[in-house]
């Protein structure tokens, strides 16, 4: 029998390089493990449960995959921070955390804020589909305080690198 590697490790390169298929494999784990079926509506049905706990309403969010690639999928991003925030307090705060890239240093955050006053200050998951640019995580301000937020984008008539220059400006302000 072969051992799988610890899931804290398929999170994290699920995370820092945007891996949609273990995405996707790891909802339809997350239903198996829970007792319901190892299906994305298995998946879906621990999911919402998890919203649940983490005191998130259900009009805020739906969820038809794992990736996020669904267009269906909508979440608002009182939503993210939320759960965010609801993640901080948990005790796999630090392995969720260190999960996500980090600004100017790895992953899919690697060649963004080099050189900046965010570069080892933001951890946080990009989003992106044809029209959307996202960006969500944790940064720690200039005065060395902790905050989650989240910035969606979509319908916008820039460019793609530009709607990410324009988010990138956001999260350096944030972290003034």
């Amino acid at each position: 029998s072969n051992q799988s590697r610890p899931l804290s490790e398929d999170v994290t390169v699920t995370n820092k390089v945007s891996q949609n298929l273990h995405a996707e494999i790891l909802l339809r784990l997350l239903g198996r493990e829970k007792g319901t079926a190892g299906t994305i509506e298995g998946g879906l049905e621990v999911l919402r449960g998890f919203m649940n706990q983490a005191g998130i309403p259900s009009t805020d969010y739906a969820f038809y995959d794992g990736s996020g690639l669904s267009r269906q999928n909508l979440v608002t991003p009182h939503a993210i921070t939320r759960l965010l925030a609801y993640a901080a307090t948990q005790p796999w705060a630090k392995t969720f955390h260190d999960s996500l890239p980090v600004a100017g240093v790895d992953g899919s955050l690697l060649e963004r804020f080099k050189d900046t006053p965010a570069q080892n200050r933001v951890f946080a998951k990009t989003g992106s589909l044809g029209g959307v640019r996202t960006l969500s995580g944790y940064a720690t301000t200039a005065a060395g305080k902790p905050l989650a937020f989240a910035i969606l984008t979509n319908n916008y008539n820039l460019s793609s690198k530009q709607i990410t220059a324009a988010i990138d400006r956001i999260v350096e302000a944030l972290i003034q």
